[in-house]
């Protein structure tokens, strides 16, 4: 990974924060502007909103009024939402922007007496309040997370709707069609001429794009991301599975409101298994059987200041089939016999990122890594990202102390360099892999072990009886 990479890993949330804010505060001073003007020369929105006067009694002064209390009141739904704070603080920082802009050729503000259409304010205000989900501010939650989805949604909308229509309405002028007097409204047989004007196009439509793209991802919920983790026999799959998850819950703590991990029933029977409180207890995880599947899945949150939802989710699978995978991938479904392995080849279809495992324990112990299949698997499966992972670095972290001096809980980046140097340079199946998928570097995870008077390594436990954890953590960053 480049400087460039490893700078935007670390700091890619800071990077957006100030991207977003020149976005919000920047570009949307003299985007309204250009839109302002569209609004004076209006041929089809303007001669449409004045018609409602004529029609139903309602005023430009006061549909703006009404329009505008909505709009704040969708703002403020986002602004509420615990995911969508600071989001909701750049569009009032842009919302700013544009009024001035607005306010710079005589519209919008000056045109409106808002103490006598305070009426219409308020009720655009509780408008967008109900429609935008504001009724949830009164209902405990208990397995759901305090998000006002349809708020951003139709914030976007609004929004987009207005910056399309007001360039489209800014470049192209359209033949008349209403003519709207103080009672009537009549209907113009259209002239069939229609002129575009081309001066600052390019900038403005770039400025469109920028902005509503920007906006669109102020609007997302979910990451993208779906992840599937292969690994041969005995190599750690449903500790890597149960660590992830204690890592997440971990990370939970202190969010003010967050999105409930609502783990699968069959990681919870994992973590409870190695959730035991005795110091003598050993891991209780049995090898998953050939024929067993289990389903394990979990929600967490990504971020701190844009937070998004990410769903971890993976099959607990017999480490056997990961040999007869790349024939199944190849394979239609209705030609794959194996119901689990018809399975196991359409999650690995469906993910966009494969965690590939690498078995400490059997470097260590010179055993055959059987990680083999992954080179077929990779050439069938392309156009995956891929995270290599090695579990039970315990082992190597007593080597790194007793090397360096050093803890790796402590220094764990140095002991990630250490971990990749060591795999790479001793096993040439793993370098191969590694050069295979453009160098990724390998991220080590592992349990903090200990050995019983049988010479068994066994979990270390906290005084709660609670295993601890190394690396699982950065993984979990990384993976957002």
């Amino acid at each position: 990974m480049t400087a460039i990479g490893e700078f935007l890993e670390e700091n890619g949330e800071k990077v957006f924060l100030v991207v977003y804010f020149a976005v919000m505060v920047i570009v949307a001073g003299p985007l309204f502007l250009s839109l302002g003007e569209a609004w004076q020369a209006s041929d089809i929105v303007r001669p449409a909103i004045l018609a409602l006067n004529p029609l139903v009694g309602v005023t430009l002064e006061q549909f703006s009024a009404l329009m505008f209390g909505l709009y704040l009141g969708l703002l403020v739904l986002v602004t509420l939402d615990p995911k969508k704070r600071v989001q909701g603080i750049l569009l009032w920082l842009g919302t700013v922007s544009a009024l001035v802009a607005l306010l710079s050729i005589g519209l919008f503000i000056p045109n409106i007496d808002f103490a006598a259409n305070i009426v219409w304010v308020l009720a655009g205000f509780v408008g967008g309040g109900l429609v935008g989900g504001g009724p949830k501010l009164l209902e405990v939650r208990t397995a759901s997370a305090l998000e006002f989805r349809r708020s951003a949604t139709i914030l976007f909308y609004l929004i987009s709707a207005i910056v399309v229509g007001g360039l489209i309405e800014y470049h192209v002028n359209f033949p008349q069609f209403l003519q709207v007097s103080a009672e009537t409204v009549r209907i113009v047989p259209p002239s069939p001429t229609v002129s575009v004007e081309w001066a600052s196009i390019g900038v403005n439509t770039l400025m469109a794009a920028v902005f509503v793209v920007t906006l669109r991802r102020f609007v997302t919920y979910d990451a993208e991301e779906n992840f599937f983790v292969l690994g041969p026999q005995g190599s750690g799959k449903s500790l890597f599975l149960v660590g992830k998850y204690l890592a997440a819950l971990d990370d939970a703590v202190g969010r003010e409101a967050d999105t409930p991990l609502n783990p699968s029933s069959d990681l919870m029977e994992l973590v409870g298994s190695l959730d035991a409180a005795s110091k003598d207890t050993g891991w209780k995880l049995d090898a998953t059987g050939q024929t067993d599947v289990e389903d394990l899945n979990f929600n967490f949150v990504d971020g701190r200041v844009f937070p998004k939802n990410i769903q971890l989710s993976s099959l607990d699978y017999a480490g056997e089939y990961l040999e007869r995978l790349p024939n199944a991938l190849m394979s239609p479904d209705d030609e794959i016999d194996n119901s689990t392995l018809r399975l196991l080849a359409q999650r690995v279809r469906d993910a966009n990122t494969l965690i590939l495992i690498i078995d400490v324990e059997r470097y260590h112990n010179n055993e055959p890594l059987e990680i083999e299949p992954y080179f077929d698997i990779l050439d069938v499966a392309s156009n995956k990202d891929v995270l290599l992972v090695a579990t039970k670095c315990d082992i190597l972290a007593e080597e790194f102390r007793d090397k360096q001096a050093l803890e790796a809980h402590q220094y764990f980046d140095e002991f990630q360099e250490f971990v990749s140097e060591t795999l790479i340079e001793n096993n040439q199946t793993v370098r191969t892999l590694v050069q295979d998928t453009s160098g990724s570097k390998i991220h080590p995870v592992y349990y903090q072990t200990t050995t019983d008077e049988n010479g068994e390594r066994v979990p270390m436990r906290d005084r709660n009886g609670n295993v601890m954890t190394v690396g699982f953590d950065e993984l979990l960053e990384k993976m957002g």
